[in-house]
């Protein structure tokens, strides 16, 4: 009884023994292929040669070269208005007209007194000569017909202000009063007169980008009016001088508009090209990294992953110009690059 209880004893531990080597074995296989598993699949390319452009962006508003506000510069009832919005006007054309009613009749007394004061210069002049009055006598009648002709200036002066005309050639873009309105000198606006052949653009470029805009740059204007029309612009005028508060510079960019398809207050952007490098190397944006020390890519070498540091320039299209780090030939990784380690192996998908 003892032995056989000693046999059935032994034959349990034995089997007990196997099933820990088969445990063993099994969990052995399971690590291997969680290992194999885990090692990331990556697909590369090789840097591409291509010609790239630096170009700076700019938005801004659209703006006529020239532009103003016409105002009256007498006070008075308007008698009639010869123009309307949209009404293209030449240089000195007469836009409305201020009721000249009482202006004429102070220029007429004016003109009255001017004269009684030359005759009363030249009877004076007369006496004198004759020497029947003094000096001063024919001093204050000068004076005085010289005064008497600076006010019949003044009122032939107001009176032809009384004809509002154009101070340069345009279109008028807004009409704001009607005749029969009372204007008042300097205050009520009449119209807003634009030139239109050519429009302006003012830009902020950054402080270490004003050595690169130069005078006479070409400019690239692209608006949402139009989707995929680009007018041509240049480089007209500098601010000379940095707005403290943003550390940047006012620049003009003037555009030609003969079609009037540029409207004042259109959204722009505005591209300038400051350099091109020909033959640059370049890689997808997506395959860099960045750390603390800077940018990086991997290369995959004979199945494992080598981390390098490189040197950007200009991106465009979505691809980045290597400036340094490769020579061109490399298989870099731009699919899976995040899942790699430094010297870590690799599977390229192919």
């Amino acid at each position: 009884m003892i032995l056989k209880r000693k046999y059935i004893i032994a034959i349990a531990c034995a089997v007990l023994f196997i099933a820990l080597i088969v445990i063993r074995v099994a969990t052995g296989d399971s690590g291997a292929d969680t290992r194999r598993q885990s090692i990331p699949v990556v697909k590369t390319e090789h840097p591409l040669r291509q010609n790239v452009t630096y170009n700076l962006l700019y938005t801004a508003d659209v703006a006529a070269i020239q532009a103003a506000g016409i105002y009256p510069k007498v006070s008075g009832t308007l008698d009639r208005v010869y123009v309307d919005m949209g009404t293209p006007v030449r240089r000195g054309q007469m836009l409305a007209l201020i009721d000249t009613t009482e202006l004429s009749q102070t220029r007429a007394q004016a003109a009255a007194t001017a004269q009684n004061a030359r005759l009363t210069y030249h009877r004076t002049k007369d006496l004198y000569d004759q020497k029947l009055v003094a000096a001063q006598d024919l001093e204050n009648a000068d004076a005085g017909m010289k005064v008497a002709v600076a006010a019949l200036d003044v009122a032939t002066t107001r009176l032809d202000y009384a004809r509002i005309t154009a101070p340069f050639g345009g279109t008028i873009t807004k009409r704001s009063l009607d005749p029969g309105a009372v204007v008042s000198a300097l205050s009520s606006t009449l119209f807003m007169l634009m030139d239109l052949d050519r429009m302006k653009i003012i830009i902020n470029v950054l402080e270490q980008d004003i050595p690169r805009v130069t005078m006479g740059l070409e400019a690239s204007v692209t608006v949402d009016a139009y989707p995929g029309k680009k007018f041509t612009g240049k480089v007209s005028k500098f601010a000379e001088a940095v707005d403290l508060s943003t550390r940047t510079m006012a620049v003009e960019v003037d555009i030609p508009n003969p079609g009037h398809l540029l409207r004042p207050g259109m959204f722009a952007t505005v591209t300038l090209t400051v350099g091109e490098h020909a033959d640059a190397l370049t890689l997808p944006t997506q395959a860099f990294l960045k750390d603390d020390q800077g940018l990086y890519i991997f290369v995959a070498r004979q199945d494992t992953a080598r981390r390098m540091r490189v040197s950007t320039g200009n991106e465009l299209n979505s691809r980045t110009e290597i400036l340094s780090g490769l020579e061109g030939t490399e298989d870099v990784i731009t699919t899976g690059q995040q899942f790699v380690r430094n010297n870590g192996p690799v599977v390229v998908q192919h």
